[in-house]
Parts: structure tokens; sequence; C-alpha cells
């Protein structure tokens, strides 16, 4: 898997555990999109969250 690969995977999974679109994608003409910012806020809190749980697995 690819860097590109990778996002769009990780990407996918951020819309449907918080249905908030990626900070880094387009959303679809007329849909209901949160500021760039509070994108990045909550992608953060969820990358974080998710390689945490990532790493406590692998251990």
């Amino acid at each position: 898997m690819n860097a590109n690969e990778r996002f769009e995977y990780m990407a996918e999974l951020f819309y449907k555990q918080t249905g908030v679109i990626a900070p880094g994608k387009d959303a679809p003409a007329g849909f209901s999109v949160d500021s760039y910012e509070k994108r990045l806020e909550v992608w953060s809190e969820w990358a974080e969250r998710f390689y945490s749980d990532l790493f406590a697995n692998l251990v």
C-alpha cells in the first residue's frame, strides 16, 4: 500500500466513524462541510486514537 492508498483508506474509515470529511478531501457540491480547521482538529484527535489503538494491539 502506498502513501496515497493509505490516506484514502484512513480518510474513508475516518468519515465512517466520525461523519466528517478528512482534511485534504474535497466535499461534493452542496455537501455541508465543517471548516478546514475543525476538520483538522477532529482528524488529529481521531488519528491519535487510531495509532494508539493500533500500537496497543501489537504488543
